[in-house]
């Protein structure tokens, strides 16, 4: 399982970064796109604040420019591959969430919902794209792990 999420780490870090760079170059007039990747970005630090033990520094919808979110997409990632590669996954953490609710998970399904999470935000930004007459962005997984074989 190490493996898969090491590598849906990478995923993540580079499709949230080509995001961050396609939506800098599209230019798009509906606010709810900036947000939504504020919260793609920002619901993975809460996450990992979690996974550390660290009081939330940031509120999964709080608004962030897209410069902004290219660091704190670095810094996601690096702590990402930290925790993959130093903690057990099958480690439970106990947090609660942001209506005060308290609830146990192991780290691997914590990792297992966040990237789940962030594609199903990122559909949701194609698709608002998409709407303002705008090209939608290819982010499948596969294709970021296609090798083009020549003969």
């Amino acid at each position: 399982m190490n493996e898969i999420l090491v590598n849906l780490n990478n995923y993540n870090y580079k499709v949230n970064a080509d995001f961050i760079a396609f939506l800098k170059e599209q230019q798009p007039t509906n606010e709810r796109i900036t947000l939504l990747m504020a919260h793609i970005v920002n619901a993975q630090q809460v996450w990992l604040e979690r996974m550390s033990g660290k009081s939330m520094t940031v509120k999964p919808f709080d608004p962030r420019s897209l410069e902004d979110l290219i660091p704190q997409n670095q810094s996601n990632f690096e702590v990402t591959d930290e925790i993959l590669n130093n903690r057990d996954l099958k480690e439970s953490i106990r947090y609660v969430n942001t209506k005060r609710q308290k609830f146990e998970n192991t780290l691997e399904q914590m990792f297992l919902h966040l990237f789940n999470h962030s594609s199903y935000h990122r559909g949701q930004i194609n698709q608002l794209l998409v709407h303002e007459g705008k090209p939608a962005m290819v982010s499948d997984y596969i294709v970021y792990n296609r090798t083009e074989i020549f003969e």
